[in-house]
């Protein structure tokens, strides 16, 4: 529940989850009778306690929406079936102590959170691990994903570095109002300087910068932008344009048509993200991630401000930036990457004077968020190296 709460929190309600998965009713929630109604309880004190809004149990014969359809999955629902009916409503009774064991090892309990004004006003959510006279290292997210696809970047990288980061403005926590949204910047400088606002907040001066995906543009920009502030650098699939000196797959030719219609206003936003309720779009995504690759889908107003903030991304040349960063920088992507085409990687590790590339002989794109044991080491041994 906890890991859910931020779609949850930004979808349109009613939000329905169904009793799903082996040994579920075949009639689903309609058939499960008092037990229906104790999970139902269960389910809203549960969500009392990890912040979320209240999801009620699916129990007629409308079909879930996709968005519905992860936050079943994510739950298990079925698990609980197992359970005597007394074992359940015990449950519901001690469920102050059990709220808290999720939250104990979710995201916001683990690492510090706070919330800064950045350059021009906008509300950032910032996070920190790590003792404080550790070498610091940036995280810099892709836009628009929650904190919890980069937990185990933070975790394992805070085990030998100070780690920051942050989510992207006007998406997360105080998001301001339309009127302000639009006020503000949304183009790649602004969010460098978000960038460089979240290193002030902390404290920090000078630090590495580990990029993932369209976050590896916000880095190069930052490092252009800073030199001083920006020690080195690892570029993680990163996600570039680079005009005709490299070809995009054809998930970032689709990604970069969707932002541009999306971006054009709110009523295309709005229409575009009906899209995102059929349960066919959940063919091609992990379902393990899918409560975080699916957030700024989840109305028309995220969508809108994704569209604008990541379209920016996906629209900058980085060809000037590379001719201006001089910093230390390993570049990684693998030969089978089929979102961010590894020829982007390669070409911009061709361009910084002081790059070296790694290209892995396999591994989606996605996998790159598990931060693995020989991703997470590559990662640390370079920065470890740099900082000497």
């Amino acid at each position: 529940m906890s890991s859910i709460a931020p779609l949850v929190n930004a979808l349109d309600a009613p939000v329905r989850v169904a009793v799903s998965g082996p040994g579920a009713p075949e009639g689903g929630g309609s058939t499960l009778g008092e037990r229906g109604d104790e999970l139902q309880a269960l389910l809203d004190r549960l969500a009392d306690g990890a912040g979320a809004r209240h999801v009620v149990l699916h129990r007629d014969a409308v079909p879930l929406s996709a968005f519905e359809l992860i936050l079943s999955d994510r739950l298990a629902l079925a698990s609980t079936l197992e359970l005597p009916l007394e074992v359940l409503r015990a449950l519901r009774m001690d469920v102050d102590d059990i709220a808290q064991g999720p939250r104990a090892h979710g995201v916001e309990a683990v690492f510090e959170r706070g919330e800064l004004q950045s350059w021009d006003g906008s509300r950032l959510r910032v996070y920190v691990e790590g003792p404080s006279d550790r070498k610091a290292v940036i995280l810099v997210p892709a836009c628009g994903m929650p904190i919890g696809l980069c937990e185990t970047w933070m975790r394992r990288l805070a085990q030998e570095f100070r780690v920051i980061t942050w989510e992207s403005r006007g998406l997360f926590g105080a998001m301001g109002t339309t009127e302000e949204f639009d006020a503000r910047a949304y183009d790649v400088s602004a969010q460098a300087r978000d960038m460089l606002a979240v290193m002030d907040h902390f404290g920090v001066e000078r630090s590495h910068a580990t990029a993932l995906c369209g976050g590896a543009v916000i880095a190069l920009a930052a490092a252009a932008a800073a030199p001083t502030r920006i020690s080195s650098l690892s570029l993680w699939h990163g996600d570039y344009e680079l005009g005709q000196d490299a070809p995009k797959t054809q998930h970032q030719r689709d990604v970069q048509m969707l932002m541009t219609m999306a971006g054009r206003g709110r009523a295309q936003a709005t229409g575009l993200q009906k899209m995102f309720r059929r349960p066919s779009v959940l063919a091609k995504i992990r379902a393990d991630m899918a409560h975080h690759v699916m957030y700024p889908y989840a109305n028309g107003e995220l969508l809108y401000r994704y569209a604008r903030l990541n379209g920016a991304i996906m629209e900058h040349d980085c060809r000037s930036l590379l001719e201006r960063v001089g910093q230390p920088a390993l570049v990684v992507t693998s030969h089978d990457d089929h979102t961010a085409h590894p020829e982007g990687s390669r070409y911009v590790a061709s361009k910084l004077p002081r790059a070296e590339l790694y290209m892995g002989e396999h591994g989606d794109h996605l996998t790159l968020f598990e931060a693995e044991s020989r991703l997470g080491d590559l990662a640390a041994a370079f920065i470890a190296r740099e900082a000497n």
